[in-house]
């Protein structure tokens, strides 16, 4: 069940990394790069809302397993 929440973890954490990345680029002439980055958190979320309940986001990375 660990290894379990951590990808849902991580994958919300795509989430947020790409969306900080897209709101960065938003300003600059990389649009195509923006829309990609945006499709990949709705992706990511997606596929965390799929996998289990949800949480509360992540304030910073994933603890690393071990």
């Amino acid at each position: 069940m660990g290894e379990a929440v951590n990808d849902l973890r991580t994958l919300r954490y795509v989430a947020e990394i790409a969306r900080r990345l897209a709101k960065m680029l938003s300003r600059t002439r990389y649009q195509m790069l923006v829309y990609l980055l945006e499709m990949t958190a709705v992706e990511a979320e997606n596929l965390a809302s799929e996998q289990g309940p949800e949480r509360a986001r992540p304030v910073g990375p994933p603890q690393a397993r071990g």
